[in-house]
């Protein structure tokens, strides 16, 4: 068979599976999005608008609007959004490095399985406090006064089961788009959310802009396009470890690698947008408790800790950096294991040039991964507090921050480099085939 009918077939397939794809990824956002509009039954629409006035400049509130996938100013079924998944599974995370019965689950094939499982059950218990702790917060500001069409019990417990049912629903929609869709579930529902929320927030930046001199303008437009080439600079920035094969292990894979050199490429940002997500998702976490806490233990400090634990403020800026950080390296060792590399690379009989396969190899590995876990994590930082920075001396109020930037550019490469992936893998097969 000819060569050029098999890649052009296999390309067809491709075409086909990465429609089916699109088809899926455009279906699951419908649903997301359909879900926007339903709102939570027995609230008063007309108070709840009053409400958002008083709190719509509050950062707590935009920021969890923004990994609520926006849904909070609609006070819909999705309103928590999968902040309780993701705060779940950090939790589950560090579980799994502290307990010896996590460690021992972690490293059994069927123990992932119960991971997964506790985690959903975690997710559920952080659905029920968040659920009661938002209806607190919103009655706060309405003085708890015709919040709800109906003040009695059933209404009460039915919006609590809405909030709660919508999150088990957007954990099973982000699994269903990571599994039959292109992209990460959690990070396209985010980006989704972003994105419906962008043309609100250019609405209300150019309402503003007559307060602005030309020089703001220019100066906010030059902004932007610097962050975004930082961000797609450094996204796609790698650092290349030069691999080679030994004689007995090159001559079993010679006639895939033929003489060609091949190495282990290391992104300069490891762990993508993940750190932002779970910093922002735990200082969301401690916001609501010390809320809640502030509302039902009448305790000075608590009250004082309160205050200070807020947006822009020293404590909350210096608590954000360290998260920022600690979740940075934390992720980064624990996708990009040195040892479990070093391990792997001395299995299959490659080596890196001038450094002895093992314990040595490990530790090369180990201060690369540091130094670029490190930079990377500087990096972040810088994106996602500049905008608070610039708005702050510019006087200007923009929901649209970096980070949000940072999200939707990730996910957007994300996507091509799945595309292509699926491109090249679906000719991959053939290839081989013609040259054996």
């Amino acid at each position: 068979m000819n060569i050029k009918n098999i890649s052009f077939d296999s390309l067809l397939d491709s075409f086909k599976e990465l429609k089916n794809k699109i088809l899926f990824l455009f279906f699951y956002i419908f649903l997301f999005r359909i879900g926007n509009f339903i709102s939570i039954p027995g609230i008063n629409i007309y108070v709840l608008n009053n409400i958002f006035k008083k709190i719509i400049n509050n950062n707590i509130i935009n920021i969890y609007n923004i990994f609520s996938g926006g849904n909070i100013l609609n006070f819909s079924i999705f309103t928590l959004g999968i902040i309780p998944y993701i705060s779940s599974s950090i939790i589950i995370q560090l579980l799994t490095i502290i307990f010896p019965y996590f460690i021992n689950l972690k490293n059994n094939v069927n123990g992932k399985y119960l991971i997964n499982k506790y985690m959903k059950y975690l997710t559920l218990l952080l659905s029920i406090i968040q659920s009661i702790t938002i209806f607190f917060f919103i009655n706060k500001f309405n003085n708890y006064s015709n919040f709800f069409l109906y003040n009695n019990f059933i209404i009460y417990i039915s919006s609590i089961i809405s909030l709660i049912t919508g999150t088990i629903f957007l954990v099973w929609l982000s699994e269903q788009i990571s599994k039959n869709s292109l992209g990460n579930g959690i990070s396209v529902i985010i980006f989704t959310g972003i994105i419906s929320n962008l043309p609100s927030s250019l609405f209300n930046f150019f309402l503003n802009i007559n307060n602005l001199s030309y020089l703001k303008l220019f100066l906010i437009f030059i902004l932007i396009i610097l962050v975004t080439y930082l961000i797609v600079f450094v996204e796609m920035a790698e650092r290349k470890i030069l691999i080679l094969y030994s004689s007995k292990g090159y001559k079993s894979i010679k006639c895939f690698f033929s003489s060609y050199n091949t190495f282990l490429p290391l992104k300069i940002n490891m762990a993508g947008i993940m750190p932002s997500i779970f910093t922002s998702s735990i200082m969301l976490l401690f916001s609501i408790i010390l809320f809640f806490l502030n509302n039902f233990i009448k305790f000075n400090y608590v009250f004082y800790v309160y205050n200070l634990f807020y947006p822009k403020n020293f404590l909350y800026l210096l608590i954000y950096i360290f998260f920022v950080i600690f979740f940075y390296f934390f992720y980064t060792l624990l996708v990009y294991n040195p040892n479990n590399i070093s391990n792997n690379l001395k299995k299959s009989g490659a080596y890196i040039p001038g450094i002895r396969p093992g314990n040595n190899t490990y530790i090369f590995l180990k201060n690369i991964i540091l130094k670029l876990t490190l930079f990377g994590s500087l990096y972040i930082l810088i994106i996602c507090l500049i905008s608070d920075f610039i708005c702050d001396i510019l006087n200007i109020n923009f929901n649209f921050n970096f980070t949000s930037l940072l999200i939707v550019a990730i996910v957007i490469m994300e996507f091509i480099f799945q595309i292509k992936s699926l491109i090249i893998s679906s000719n991959y097969i053939s290839i081989i085939k013609n040259y054996r």
